[in-house]
């Protein structure tokens, strides 16, 4: 079960670490420097009849409009289990149906390594749009709220039905139960690949039926297409799909679906839509392609400092954007994403950004990756945080990432991580991303030799141990003495801390 010290698990693992939605630093060290040991913990204690997984932290990414993302956050153990079962088990995830009619995107492998999540999304729009052409009707539908109502039992049975062992099957079953707490629904993560690439996988259902007699289907994960020249057989397999869906426990989206008739290029384009932003936007999708190899194509960041350079005139025209009424939540992602090199032109728009588009965090943080101007955002991060504003849990995350990597030489660090640690809006895994800095100034270490002495088992614990990794040996060490006794996930944590630093 254990994979070599430069495992491929290990590879996947640390090629979408930057993709995820709280991506803390415990996770990848340990994943990095201590697999061989995580694995063998996996082995010896979670898979034990008398160990197990833990159940695992809820969490809120923000989403566009102020819309919360509701899921877990994996501890270092249960997520690199997961990655590592997925890919010992990639040959599950694949398209079954060999039938070109029943095409699907995305969230496989090929060779050995996931695809491009981008490339393949750009392939399923350009089928789209081909068999959108071909066709005289089509329907589009995906499904409401799906990684939330997917049922534990019917990804088991999933899983056995395509072919894993049922070792595999027992296991796999096990960590989802676990790391849920026994509930039956909204037991799969989010925001991580290898539950994309299950949840993917689990709608191959809808290629394989054949009750199902459309010319063509198209899909990537829950967004389903449907064509044919026939329009009352595609009503018929719109209402057969829905059938399949609800034996699953599982309903379409009523306001993100539609029954089309012909096919008009214009219409699938904003009306505000205009040749110069066009431009823009192939040019933010070759920027991100340049990005990690597993992201999203709504949720990707690059962290490349390269970027494709622009012209005065769209640089004009993306500032001219931000100076209309109000700014889009779209117009704001572009900005962020094309003007990193040019941060000067709109820098007095930052405290809009901030306040106004909390799901925008984390391009925030990739926005500040080449900026000269660090000390005036981080300025404006400080003084929204101590508004009474509304402020998610997302946001405080990536304040603290972006504290970690860009602030933390600056006038304002000191205020930006106490703010961050002590506001009222903090969670758990918020003051576990300042927990997990080795900063040794503010009293920080006095912060962590607390939490270590609190005898808990939990993320303030874990991560308050992986902060103090700088510290002189003969006291860290002596502090993790007493921490490790607690129980067996604090025991591997310390030994780490005391083994690789």
């Amino acid at each position: 079960m254990a994979p070599t010290k430069n495992s491929p698990s290990k590879d996947f693992f640390l090629w979408d670490y930057d993709s995820t939605l709280f991506p803390l630093r415990i996770n990848r060290l340990m994943v990095d420097k201590f697999s061989s040991e995580l694995a063998r913990f996996v082995k010896t204690q979670s898979l034990s009849e008398s160990g197990g997984f833990q159940p695992q932290h809820r969490v809120f990414a923000t989403k566009r409009g102020w819309f919360l993302r509701p899921t877990v956050k994996l501890d270092p153990v249960a997520e690199f289990f997961f990655y590592d079962f997925v890919y010992r088990n990639r040959q599950l995830f694949r398209n079954r149906s060999r039938n070109q009619e029943r095409a699907t995107y995305g969230y496989q492998f090929l060779e050995g390594n996931p695809i491009s999540i981008l490339k393949s999304y750009s392939d399923f729009k350009k089928a789209v749009a081909k068999f959108r052409h071909s066709y005289k009707h089509c329907i589009y539908f995906d499904v409401s709220a799906y990684f939330n109502r997917i049922y534990h039992h019917d990804l088991i049975e999933w899983c056995e039905k395509v072919g894993a062992s049922q070792a595999d099957v027992s296991v796999f079953g096990k960590f989802l139960r676990e790391i849920s707490a026994g509930r039956s629904i909204d037991c799969l993560p989010q925001g991580i690949y290898p539950a994309k690439m299950v949840g993917s996988a689990f709608l191959n259902f809808l290629e394989e039926s054949g009750q199902i007699r459309s010319a063509q289907t198209v899909r990537m994960m829950d967004d389903v297409w449907l064509f044919d020249n026939d329009r009352e057989k595609l009503i018929a397999d719109f209402l057969m799909a829905q059938k399949l869906l609800v034996k699953r426990s599982l309903t379409i989206n009523e306001e993100k679906s539609a029954v089309l008739e012909g096919h008009d290029p214009s219409a699938d384009l904003p009306p505000d839509l205009d040749e110069m932003k066009i431009q823009l936007l192939q040019k933010r999708r070759e920027e991100l392609a340049e990005g990690s190899e597993y992201t999203d194509p709504v949720d990707d960041d690059s962290e490349d400092t390269e970027l494709i350079e622009l012209t005065n005139d769209e640089q004009n025209y993306l500032v001219s954007l931000l100076k209309r009424g109000s700014i889009q939540e779209e117009d704001a992602e572009l900005v962020l994403t094309l003007m990193r090199d040019h941060s000067s032109s709109i820098l007095e728009f930052i405290p809009q950004f901030i306040a106004g588009f909390p799901g925008l965090a984390k391009r925030l943080y990739y926005f500040c990756i080449n900026t000269p101007y660090k000390s005036e955002i981080a300025a404006e991060v400080l003084k929204f945080l101590k508004t009474k504003a509304q402020i998610t849990e997302y946001q405080l995350f990536w304040f603290g990432m972006m504290t970690e990597s860009y602030f933390l030489n600056i006038p304002a660090c000191k205020d930006l991580l106490l703010t961050i640690y002590d506001h009222p809006n903090g969670t758990d895994i918020t003051r576990a991303k300042i927990l997990e800095i080795p900063e040794k100034r503010f009293g920080f270490d006095d912060l962590r030799e607390g939490q270590l002495n609190k005898g808990h088992s939990d993320w303030l614990a874990w991560t308050a141990a992986v902060g103090a990794r700088d510290q002189p040996k003969g006291h860290r060490n002596q502090l993790l003495k007493y921490f490790r006794k607690v129980s067996p996930m604090n025991h591997l944590i310390g030994e780490f801390v005391e083994e690789c630093f």
